[in-house]
């Protein structure tokens, strides 16, 4: 439905309710289309999690667990915990949830060793397969769940961003973890559905987003400016492909849900010279973000895969806002 046809929906239920001025239908537009988006992230909190958790290897840093757990749309989620070593650290431990990039799975390098990082300082570390992704995978779906080029990518977005809600849900069924002192960290695909993450969840006190972007319709209707971009999209773009833009964006853009962050700490990162995600992208999403005092922008000098020493900077962050843990060995 366009904004058009919400605003003249307002405007007969105002004349209904015997409101004095359809100006006030208009000023609640923005409102009612902001409702309308978060109505697709809601779902039943009593929903059983039936959680299974086995033990899965040992790390220099901590102990890992393969999880899973039940969301909605009778999906089952694929996870990685990762406890610090009961021999360093007293629990309840501060979490962190982590979310891969496109492409990525809930084991992957840079995911693996920002879970030590944290591991390594007194945090736990929670890691889930995107839809599609890693155990998740099917071979006739993508998980460039970023591109909106199709009605099923808006689905597993949103499947998604309620995936990690219902991680939330089962931290906060553990004793062992501090559910008051969750942070979230995402990275590029990772990061942009973490932006949609953190507008719709609460509960999550600190994010960092790292090398994001949004104006997702902006970018497509450039995309000739972005070549490296370009060659991730697999449809021709003609009218009717734009019109499916258009409607699934208005869903699962994250310049739509950022500013609900707000006023928790956020980092959002950029790279200098990102070959995947254009400036102008970012810079959107960063916009969205609001002037906050708690909003932190750094550029790290680096392509779209950044720098490894950028897991320092952002251990540093969840340290600084959520805490210190002190360890037993002094």
């Amino acid at each position: 439905m366009s904004r058009a046809s919400h605003l003249a929906i307002l405007i007969a239920l105002s004349f209904s309710l015997k409101i004095s001025s359809p100006v006030y239908a208009i000023e609640n537009a923005a409102s009612l289309e902001q409702q309308c988006r978060l109505n697709w992230f809601r779902y039943d909190h009593d929903l059983p999690l039936n959680a299974s958790l086995t033990p899965l290897d040992t790390t220099p840093t901590g102990v890992r667990y393969s999880l899973t757990y039940e969301s909605v749309h009778d999906q089952r989620v694929t996870a990685i915990l990762a406890m610090p070593l009961p021999s360093k650290f007293t629990a309840p431990y501060p979490a962190v949830l982590l979310l891969h990039g496109s492409g990525g799975n809930k084991d992957s390098s840079y995911i693996k060793a920002s879970a030590e990082l944290l591991n390594s300082v007194g945090y736990a570390a929670l890691s889930i397969d995107s839809q599609y992704a890693g155990a998740r995978k099917r071979p006739d779906r993508s998980n460039d769940i970023f591109l909106p080029n199709s009605y099923t990518e808006r689905d597993a977005w949103v499947q998604t961003v309620i995936d990690l809600r219902r991680a939330v849900d089962y931290l906060q069924t553990r004793k062992d973890i501090n559910s008051h002192r969750l942070g979230y960290l995402g990275f590029s695909q990772g990061a942009m559905v973490g932006s949609v993450f953190g507008g719709v969840e609460k509960r999550v006190g600190v994010f960092c987003l790292a090398v994001p972007g949004g104006a997702l319709l902006q970018v497509i209707m450039h995309i000739d400016r972005y070549p490296v971009l370009k060659a991730q999209w697999p449809i021709k773009i003609t009218p009717e492909v734009m019109k499916i833009v258009r409607n699934v964006t208005q869903i699962t853009d994250p310049i739509h849900y950022i500013g609900g962050i707000s006023p928790r700490p956020l980092l959002i990162i950029t790279a200098k010279y990102d070959e995947i995600i254009p400036a102008e992208s970012s810079a959107a999403l960063i916009k969205a973000a609001r002037n906050d005092p708690k909003l932190v922008v750094k550029q790290i000098n680096s392509g779209h895969i950044l720098n490894p020493e950028v897991i320092f900077t952002i251990r540093n962050w969840f340290q600084k806002e959520l805490g210190a843990v002190k360890s037993l060995q002094g």
